[in-house]
């Protein structure tokens, strides 16, 4: 599976350090313009975790099953990116949820990862 595309929270987006809910409109309109321009479809999501190890937290957990279960989305697998601080660089990793499991999936292909501040 490729990613080729990723979008911001939007302007809407409601982001505190333990909880973001996403500017719906805004990933709608995202989903929309990139599935126009090359087919690509929704396959999840990524966000970081700017205090904590990038692992999924119950909350994520929690989440990914929602996402899921719901029948409009018609999701049969979920990839989750998290990308939270290791010393002076960020360490992203790619989760996949299928069914009641989420494992820690290969990330191929990145570019040079920012140092943070």
């Amino acid at each position: 599976m490729t990613v080729q595309h990723a979008g911001t929270p939007g302007p809407e987006a409601v982001q505190t350090s333990t909880c973001f809910l996403r500017d719906r409109a805004h990933a709608q309109n995202l989903a929309d313009h990139v599935h126009a321009q090359d087919h690509s479809v929704w396959i999840g999501e990524w966000h970081t975790h700017p205090a904590s190890r990038p692992v999924p937290s119950s909350r994520d957990a929690a989440t990914y099953h929602q996402l899921l279960d719901a029948p409009e989305l018609g999701f049969h697998r979920f990839i989750a990116v998290i990308v939270g601080p290791r010393g002076p660089h960020w360490d992203i990793t790619a989760w996949t949820c299928l069914n009641n499991t989420i494992a820690q999936v290969s990330v191929h292909g990145l570019p040079h990862q920012p140092q943070h501040r």
